[in-house]
């Protein structure tokens, strides 16, 4: 199974989450509930060292092989930081995917170096690993065990450094893994995954490519307009989102054109942060569980099928939650003014197709040169994820499967 929760593990979800919060009473818990620090401005990475003696004093850097090199150059400054403060710290970076074996072996790492904090750096493959290296190295079982509901002790604390936006992932309590068994994309929800803190700066961003802020930050997008329309949607995450759309869509034109403009590529990267709190309690992404699917089936990441999907999720779910498409609708600066609802809705799917567009998003999954053969099991699969049942219009295989030929 694709995602940690079935039919009858579901309620026992929601009193598994509410534990951390503290509460007594199953199926209590807030409408918001984030126990992390956010350091979010121009050089905050200079704040590193000070955080550090929050949380630990043996660090653990765990960043991907290929982050690692790609973003060497944003490292090196915050390993001679560290060294200037005398902070000690050893980085790992054999990861070169994060399938559980790999994981396994950077936990037995971690658990030989007896460091009290682990530090993700990079992009969503980092993060994601070091949220589970974090939670696994105090718990003694494998990481394909993690989605079988094992009793849990308290994981080492885990600071995430994202170098660009990572729709919502640099913070929401969830990590992606490869099952080496099935070479299924998983996801295990816990709160314990929660950073204790994030640093955002947006400095780290001036090195990515034009291409991976576009299909992150429409990633990004594609997180807020489902947390939206969820179910489990209240005042506090939906402001959040409208204003994760309202970030992208007047900055993400912006970071490409100004390749020197700190303030832009610090709100785009800011609305990631709040895409993935929002997201953490809104718990509806179908866009992200199609493209967890159709990633575990192709060479093609997780972000880029994201961007390419988020418009004809919208376009299925546009009936089902006219209103609020039409919130987004003004947050993107449509004109709604004398049409009918449905009509006012139509224009925020318009408008994500026009911003795609203009950052250069490909619009067909005929693009990635995929066979249309494995729609089938990406369905199945999809349907797997736990961050599908809150949608306002359920989803069956074969509507799943109408999506992507629709997006073909």
């Amino acid at each position: 199974m694709a995602g940690i929760i079935d039919k009858k593990a579901e309620s026992g979800f929601r009193f598994f989450m509410s534990k951390s919060y503290g509460q007594t009473i199953e199926g209590l818990w807030p409408d918001l509930y984030i126990p992390t620090a956010v350091y979010a401005q121009p050089d905050s990475i200079a704040l590193l060292p000070s955080i550090i003696t929050l949380f630990g004093s043996r660090i653990l850097f765990i960043t991907s092989s290929i982050d690692f090199n790609q973003y060497n150059h944003l490292f090196m400054p915050i390993a001679r930081s560290l060294q200037n403060n005398n902070i000690p710290f050893m980085v790992y970076d054999e990861i070169p995917e994060n399938n559980t074996d790999y994981i396994d072996t950077a936990v037995y790492f971690a658990r030989k170096t007896h460091c009290d904090l682990i530090i993700g750096f990079g992009g969503t493959e980092s993060i994601n690993a070091a949220k589970a290296v974090a939670l696994l190295t105090p718990n003694y079982f494998f990481a394909h065990e993690l989605f079988t509901y094992p009793f849990l002790h308290e994981p080492i604390p885990f600071i995430s450094i994202p170098v660009h936006p990572l729709f919502g992932f640099d913070i929401t309590p969830c990590t992606i893994l490869t099952d080496i068994h099935d070479g299924i994309h998983k996801t295990f929800f816990h709160n314990y995954i929660f950073p204790k803190a994030v640093i955002i700066d947006p400095g780290l961003s001036f090195g990515i490519d034009d291409g991976t802020m576009a299909r992150y930050s429409m990633a990004t997008l594609a997180i807020a307009t489902e947390s939206i329309i969820s179910k489990n949607i209240n005042n506090i995450t939906n402001t959040l989102s409208l204003r994760t759309i309202d970030l992208i869509f007047k900055n993400l034109s912006a970071v490409l054109r100004e390749s020197d403009n700190d303030t832009v590529r610090l709100n785009v990267m800011m609305a990631s942060v709040m895409a993935g709190i929002a997201f953490s309690s809104a718990q509806l992404s179908v866009t992200l569980a199609l493209s967890l699917a159709l990633s575990s089936l192709t060479q093609i990441d997780i972000a880029s099928y994201m961007a390419v999907m988020l418009p004809h999720i919208m376009e299925y779910n546009l009936t089902s939650a006219p209103g609020k498409y039409v919130q987004m609708s003004k947050v993107m600066d449509e004109d709604v003014r004398d049409i009918t609802v449905i009509e006012a809705a139509i224009k925020a799917v318009e408008g994500v197709r026009k911003l795609a567009l203009e950052v250069d998003i490909p619009q067909r999954l005929s693009q990635f040169d995929i066979n249309k053969g494995i729609f089938s099991k990406v369905a199945e699969i999809t349907l797997s994820y736990p961050f599908i049942h809150n949608a306002p219009r359920a989803l069956n295989r074969d509507e799943v499967e109408t999506i992507l030929i629709a997006a073909y």
